[in-house]
């Protein structure tokens, strides 16, 4: 029996599609990539998120550089274009929203309960609606 001959294919993951692609990938996250260029490691801010490799300090950092990013990009490209960058732009609300999920604060906008109206302090005392304070007169 003669040995069989095997040679090395050497296709790019990109030209196998997709579904190829993203199945033939490792599935690891290099933290300090991902810092570096969050738009080439995830598609979106909520990817970020709900990976469960990543500790919450690395994904707020993650999620702080793509932000930055996002707004250098509109003043100055180059600074933050890399060559080769296959990042797409993502809205910075997405970004930030992504933070405030991630410290567990509400999105501006949201259904938060409306906040009671406070009464002015002078000199450390609250004024009463419609009353004016003695010092106030006084001067």
């Amino acid at each position: 029996m003669h040995p069989i001959e095997t040679t090395p294919i050497d296709t790019p993951i990109e030209r196998l599609g997709p579904m190829a692609a993203a199945t033939l990938r490792a599935a690891a996250v290099d933290p300090f990539e991902a810092f570096v260029a969050p738009g080439d490691v995830f598609r979106h801010p909520r990817e970020v998120l709900s990976y469960p490799g990543l500790s919450r300090a690395e994904k707020r950092a993650i999620l702080a550089s793509w932000a930055s990013d996002a707004r250098a990009v509109e003043s100055c490209p180059t600074l933050r274009c890399l060559p080769g960058c296959r990042a797409e732009p993502v809205p910075l609300d997405a970004i930030l929203e992504a933070l405030q999920a991630l410290d567990g604060t509400p999105v501006p906008g949201g259904t938060a309960a409306p906040r009671k109206p406070r009464s002015p302090v002078v000199l450390g005392r609250r004024l009463r609606r419609g009353a004016v304070a003695r010092d106030a007169v006084q001067n």
